[in-house]
């Protein structure tokens, strides 16, 4: 059952309304996307030291919830997400972030270097790789993913760290929660989700079922701990699961970054019906160690108000998406090195940054 009980900013809608601060209607709808994330390995806050030692990676749930309105809200526009009880948390979720429309943060890389872009599943390099890239001239070259990468991957401990910049007029949660966006191990989606705001004429509401619940642990692991050889890969085949990608980074020197992807086919990378690949021997020798990132893409979900018959084209007025997937990471070639660390210092000893690498990839995949 739904608690739908009322409190704080929101009892402020109707007063809104009068005094015309709710946006009029416009073309474009508003926009909300709410993400269920499965996190195992690094990924899911656990460190080498416990992977290594048999006990398993651990294993943590994340949600991410977003609306974006298509015009600048006004200084005092707040929302919420009630939950169903069996997420056993909230119920009422506050939604924070960006009031104003701002231009591009984007920044070039200025440090100079080049990329190396290998590809395919495959235990020998194939012919015409890797594909090198300059660094200042990455964004016109490769897809936004692996431009992130790249740019972390030549951040240090000193670097910045990784935070996430919202889209405009985009409010947000876990936007200033204590625990960061993480719900119970024992959570569960199902059930009915209602969305309200004090500049929404319309309340959005949707109903997921177990088919959109949270994805199981993805368990990927790679079967060999030397970067000379070729590196076989193998990760659970999860039944909802609709592909999968598979990337592999690492710091030759400052000013060469070597990247590794299953395929460079648009997301995702990898049928439903695989499970297993193959690092290319040798592409990742020339580094002290790699970060593997697997990324499991699960069903996704749409709603929109009014709902849409077919032949009709009326406007909507919101737009909802949920989107589920699972993640896991992993060290490669640390050897003894790995037995004295654990989680983000682990991360950072093979690749500089390889803590940001991880917190801001996650989800850049499939969205």
């Amino acid at each position: 059952m739904m608690r739908t009980t009322t409190k704080g900013p929101l009892l402020l809608a109707a007063a809104l309304a009068i005094a015309g601060a709710v946006p009029a209607a416009t073309a474009a709808p508003l926009i909300y996307e709410m993400t269920l994330s499965t996190h195992s390995g690094l990924a899911g806050g656990g460190g080498m030291l416990g992977m290594m030692s048999g006990r398993g990676s651990s294993v943590s749930r994340m949600m991410d919830l977003r609306l974006t309105s298509p015009v600048d809200l006004a200084g005092g526009a707040a929302a919420e997400h009630v939950v169903p009880d069996a997420m056993r948390i909230g119920p009422l979720l506050p939604l924070r972030g960006e009031r104003r429309s701002k231009g591009d943060g984007g920044t070039a890389d200025d440090q100079g270097g080049r990329l190396l872009l290998y590809w395919g599943c495959s235990a020998s390099v194939a012919a015409g790789q890797p594909e090198v890239i300059d660094l200042q001239a990455i964004d016109s070259r490769v897809s936004p993913e692996v431009a992130a990468m790249a740019r972390h991957s030549r951040r240090g401990k000193g670097g910045a760290d990784g935070g996430e910049s919202l889209p405009p007029r985009t409010l947000w949660w876990p936007q200033g929660d204590p625990a960061g966006g993480t719900v119970p191990a024992d959570a569960s989606a199902v059930g009915e989700h209602l969305v309200r705001a004090s500049f929404m004429s319309h309340e959005i509401r949707y109903a997921l079922d177990q088919q959109m619940d949270f994805l199981e642990p993805m368990n990927l692991r790679a079967g060999s701990g030397s970067l000379n050889a070729a590196i076989p890969l193998q990760w659970a085949a999860l039944a909802r699961a609709r592909g999968y990608n598979l990337n592999a980074v690492g710091a030759a020197s400052e000013r060469e970054v070597i990247i590794w992807m299953a395929s460079r086919n648009q997301p995702p990378m990898l049928p439903a019906s695989q499970n297993t690949c193959t690092i290319p021997a040798g592409i990742l020798a020339k580094t002290q160690g790699a970060m593997l990132m697997g990324e499991a893409l699960g069903p996704t979900r749409s709603f929109a108000h009014p709902p849409q018959k077919a032949g009709e084209k009326r406007p909507p007025i919101w737009t909802a998406r949920v989107r589920v997937n699972s993640f896991d990471s992993a060290l490669l070639g640390m050897g003894d090195m790995a037995r004295e660390a654990a989680g983000d210092a682990a991360a950072d000893s093979v690749v500089p940054g390889g803590a940001t690498i991880m917190k801001s990839l996650k989800g850049l995949f499939g969205n």
